[in-house]
């Protein structure tokens, strides 16, 4: 392989080559280097074929850019910058971070402890404007078990999720209760509550936090605690989006990261995997005081997720998004010098526990876009009849969605040898057949029960624009 100034070869799509990790899932797609796996290479690739590649993350929810030599931290973002030249610095998600010395958009994955396990979530989906991608690096993996960065695809999780408990989620909605204090906790397992509200800002000045939350469209926050020196944020928001390009449903939130049952259960899972008798022994210990801090003493976590009437998910609700997750998750050990690039908007990531200290990733986000035009609205039956117009006094034939609805009224007299219905009963009967074909055209277009039609998506059919050969076989 080239390790000169020079590449080898065209810059075609053709001079890369493709795989799976995961056929079952189809996620990710690899793309490896044919003949040359310079860095210079990598980056002219990126800018002639941009369009293909942003058009790969799309359509499998995650690309990894593996095999090329991506030797540290500004190597990395000067790569990403090729594919994704807009990136943004700023940062106002939970977790600890810090940039890397000779780069501006750069930082690494999470100043937590390693062995700490982080849920698997889409970055910064509670805010009002999130990443639309996101890209991590490796320039160091773990030698040891554990240490992925797991994905999973939200859409799946969204279609997956019980109708009962999606109702639920979709008519309450969820509320956020945000608290930072003015420096960061040390020895806790909520990964939130180590970031201070000083260092997510990049500044003391409480009156230039409040200017930066105006700017963004965030909540105005609260000054509370003994020294009004508590950031405390509260607001509602919606369980699921539609992905900005293909109108699929997704699940879109920090509830499976943010509810107090979750660092014992992840380490459950953990063990479960790796069949490490340390994350069994960490996961009971951390349930007996999971419990204790947070069910007997009433503590809640650094980004509080409810119910949007204010009452708590329970843990049996949580399990069941938990489970659901945990079956659609793909797990890969990282390999130095790869790059994820991964679509926010549809598949999550997460990091698995390890006990390795010297795994090194490092994380860049792309500008974020507004999810306020992405949310789902909920609609009552009551509220559909309202919304079409549907009243007692019509007793003709109505039109809804472009189709005649017979006048039931005149069809059926009060009373004739082939009918039993009164008047009264033959407008209900023509009331309840608009509503229900109401019903059906709201189905269609915008509630989940469409869902499972992702495949009919003109341009997301997944074997489209693949130069090689045996993964048009795969999907055939």
């Amino acid at each position: 392989m080239s390790t000169s100034s020079t590449f080898i070869g065209s810059l075609d799509v053709d001079n890369v080559t493709t795989s799976l990790l995961d056929e079952k899932s189809k996620l990710p797609l690899i793309i490896s280097p044919r003949l040359d796996d310079s860095l210079e290479f990598l980056c002219h690739w990126l800018v002639a074929n941009r369009p293909w590649v942003e058009e790969q993350i799309l359509n499998y929810g995650a690309v990894l850019i593996r095999g090329f030599q991506v030797n540290d931290a500004p190597e990395f973002e000067r790569a990403i910058q090729c594919l994704q030249p807009s990136l943004s610095d700023s940062y106002r998600g939970t977790s600890p971070r810090s940039v890397f010395a000779g780069t501006k958009y750069t930082f690494s994955a999470a100043d937590a402890p390693v062995n700490y396990p982080i849920a698997q979530h889409c970055e910064m989906s509670f805010l009002e404007s999130p990443p639309k991608q996101l890209y991590f690096g490796c320039l160091q993996e773990s030698k040891s078990g554990g240490g992925e960065t797991a994905l999973c695809d939200f859409r799946s999780v969204a279609e997956q999720l019980d109708g009962s408990l999606r109702k639920k989620f979709e008519s309450k909605k969820l509320q956020y209760r945000r608290r930072h204090y003015n420096e960061g906790e040390k020895w806790t397992t909520d990964v939130g509550s180590m970031l201070s509200w000083r260092q997510m800002f990049g500044t003391s000045d409480k009156s230039k936090v409040e200017e930066l939350c105006r700017e963004e469209g965030a909540p105005q926050p609260q000054w509370i605690g003994q020294n009004n020196d508590t950031f405390y944020q509260e607001w509602q928001d919606e369980p699921f989006v539609r992905h900005p390009v293909t109108n699929e449903v997704v699940w879109f939130n920090h509830l499976q990261v943010f509810h107090w049952s979750t660092f014992p259960c992840e380490l459950w899972y953990a063990f479960l995997r790796l069949h490490d008798a340390r994350f069994l022994l960490r996961s009971i210990f951390f349930w007996v005081i999971s419990i204790i801090k947070y069910v007997f003493l009433g503590h809640r976590m650094a980004l509080d997720l409810r119910f949007g009437d204010g009452t708590d998910i329970s843990v049996s609700e949580a399990n069941q998004v938990r489970k659901i997750i945990h079956k659609n998750m793909v797990f890969s050990s990282w390999q130095k010098g790869d790059i994820m690039c991964i679509d926010n908007f549809s598949v999550s990531h997460g990091r698995q526990p390890t006990y390795d200290l010297g795994r090194k990733i490092l994380v860049a986000w792309s500008t974020p876009i507004s999810k306020r035009s992405l949310q789902l609205p909920y609609i009552e039956e009551e509220d559909i009849a309202e919304e079409v117009g549907l009243t007692k006094e019509s007793e003709n034939a109505m039109i809804f969605d472009d189709k005649l609805v017979p006048g039931a009224v005149i069809a059926t007299p009060d009373c004739t040898p082939v009918s039993t219905l009164t008047r009264a009963e033959s407008e209900d009967l023509r009331d309840s057949f608009a509503l229900s074909m109401e019903m059906e055209k709201i189905a269609r277009n915008d509630s989940f029960l469409n869902i499972s039609s992702r495949g009919s998506i003109g341009f997301h059919k997944r074997n489209k624009s693949c130069p090689v050969q045996h993964m048009d076989e795969l999907f055939a």
